[in-house]
């Protein structure tokens, strides 16, 4: 019975990291540190900062209903999407009614009109 013999491992190549094969977890970890922190603790410069143009802000353009709904329906009907533990399905009833949806979305667009946002 082939299926229950010994499977043959595929061919895989070790990271190398300054010329010498990362053969063990703390060699491993000690290359992936040292790659992805390597800027950390250096002082950063903010003037690079100065030459980029400064725009006028957009004005927030208001979105509807069917903008939101169309959004909303990705979103799983059991998760929440904040700590208020409202599930997007609780958000999902509110906009099938006609009045808190416009509500709703009234104070949405006011909240991030009057930049009222986490």
């Amino acid at each position: 019975m082939s299926w229950v013999k010994q499977h043959k491992l595929p061919a895989v190549e070790a990271i190398w990291y300054q010329g010498s094969p990362c053969n063990t977890l703390p060699d491993l970890w000690n290359a992936l540190h040292l790659s992805y922190n390597a800027a950390a603790n250096r002082p950063v410069q903010l003037s690079a900062l100065d030459n980029v143009p400064c725009l006028a802000p957009r004005p927030w353009m208001p979105f509807s209903v069917l903008e939101m709904m169309e959004a909303l329906k990705a979103c799983s009907n059991v998760s929440a999407p904040g700590p208020d533990h409202i599930t997007w399905h609780h958000l999902k009833s509110i906009l099938a009614n006609n009045t808190c949806a416009t509500g709703m979305l009234s104070l949405a667009n006011i909240c991030i009109t009057l930049h009222h946002w986490p």
